[in-house]
């Protein structure tokens, strides 16, 4: 029996196919096979010249420049398995020009034997593509901090003067200037220096361009600096005005505006220090409303002075002529004064026993005049007989108004009767005539 098992072929073969079964169940119990995904495998670019450089276009991966695939291996296999088992390829000459996508080629390199299957899940990938441009800025100096007091910049200079950048159009577009930042704080000498040329997206020189992409290139990074540092002496502007009585009819000279008040010079200090307000003069006869004049400072400085760097060139003054307006008043027979009035005699202001008063002034100060504001007078003294008259009022106002308004007031008609021809036959004052006219005066 035994020498039958030992020598049967059949048996040993299926034994061995049995073995064999036995394993392979045992295995995939003890070492199943995995699916995972594998990130982060790089992209290749194919045809960058041709279809890239050559065109001085550049391009851009706006959701970053790798790949995923998903794999299937044994678990015990799964970490010798990588993203650098793969190879993933775009070809520039394939740009779908309406998404900007270009297809992406995985293929396996390393490690095929381990594994069991793989499938691509990224199967393309986005481009942007855009024109380079090259645009030449002027150099900057940006200072830092401040001059010792009493100090300015003479003159500025860079070397070289400006800068030849390369980048892509959409970086291009926000870059505004170039600029070396000099920090300055307490210097009072002239000086040298060399600084880095950087490149900023806003006109204050407070957001620096980040230069991290590879793209974007300068033909000089450094330059040097000359700075001219002399003593300024700060003098302020004295406009006086002539004329200002003899402006066109009608209109009034209010006051003036100087911009700027004050003014920085440098020359010598021996001149300076003899120089301490630059005065401009103006005549305003006829002006008829506001005038305004720009006044060179270079001319009215002595030989051996000028404007201090950077400080304004020119002084505007604004003169203000206002149109005068004109308003009545109209002042009742109660408050006008008659001087020299006599108990014989009865006094009318002509029908409406009334002086019409005319002020002549600024809008907004005549709005603050009030009838009991202006005295007038009529000198009555000369009138000894019943008889209509005319007589020229005087108008007085308070000292404080005197100077904002013109007074005028048109002759009135006087009309002087008798006190008897004003009584009935019993000696009593008529209810009609003069005081009725007041009374109705006083109430306007």
């Amino acid at each position: 029996m035994k020498k039958r098992l030992t020598n049967n072929l059949l048996l040993k073969i299926v034994s061995v196919i049995a073995a064999v079964i036995l394993w392979v169940v045992i295995i995939n119990i003890d070492n199943p096979t995995d699916t995972f995904t594998i990130s982060g495998i790089p992209v290749r670019v194919l045809n960058e010249k041709a279809a890239i450089t050559d065109n001085n276009l550049t391009y851009d991966f706006p959701d970053g420049q790798t790949v995923s695939v998903e794999v299937t291996a044994k678990r015990t296999d799964r970490r010798k398995i990588s993203a650098e088992d793969f190879q993933a390829t775009i070809d520039m000459n394939e740009i779908y020009g309406a998404t900007g996508s270009v297809a992406v080629n995985i293929e396996v390199v390393n490690n095929k034997n381990l594994i069991r299957s793989w499938t691509q899940i990224t199967r393309s990938i986005r481009v942007d593509v855009e024109a380079m441009q090259t645009k030449e800025f002027e150099i900057q100096v940006i200072h830092g901090g401040e001059l010792e007091e009493s100090y300015t910049f003479s003159e500025t200079s860079v070397s070289p003067h400006s800068v030849w950048v390369t980048a892509p159009e959409s970086v291009m577009a926000i870059i505004d200037h170039a600029g070396i930042k000099v920090d300055v704080t307490g210097v009072t000498d002239s000086r040298r220096q060399t600084g880095t040329v950087k490149l900023y997206t806003d006109e204050n020189s407070k957001n620096e361009l980040d230069m991290s992409d590879s793209r974007i290139s300068m033909n000089v990074t450094e330059a040097e600096v000359t700075l001219g540092v002399v003593k300024t002496n700060q003098i302020s502007v004295d406009v006086r005005v002539t004329g200002q009585d003899e402006v066109a009819e009608g209109y009034k000279y209010i006051t003036y505006t100087c911009e700027p008040q004050t003014i920085y010079v440098t020359g010598a200090k021996a001149l300076i220090a003899d120089f301490d307000k630059l005065s401009i003069e103006e005549d305003l006869t006829g002006a008829a409303g506001n005038v305004v004049k720009t006044y060179e400072i270079g001319e009215y400085l002595p030989k051996g002075l000028e404007v201090a760097e950077g400080q304004p060139t020119t002084i505007e003054v604004t003169y203000q002529v206002d149109k005068l307006a004109q308003k009545s008043f109209y002042i009742g027979r109660d408050q006008v004064e008659l001087l020299g009035a006599s108990d014989e005699f009865v006094y009318q202001l002509g029908e409406d026993d009334m002086v019409t008063v005319t002020l002549e002034g600024l809008e907004e100060d005549l709005d603050r005049v009030k009838n009991r504001d202006i005295s007038v007078f009529l000198e009555v003294a000369g009138y000894t007989e019943p008889g209509t008259y005319s007589c020229k009022p005087v108008v007085e106002l308070p000292e404080e108004y005197s100077s904002f308004y013109k007074s005028s007031a048109a002759n009135v008609h006087l009309i002087v009767t008798s006190v008897k021809s004003e009584t009935d036959p019993t000696g009593e004052r008529s209810s009609s005539g003069s005081e009725g006219s007041t009374s109705a005066a006083a109430e306007e």
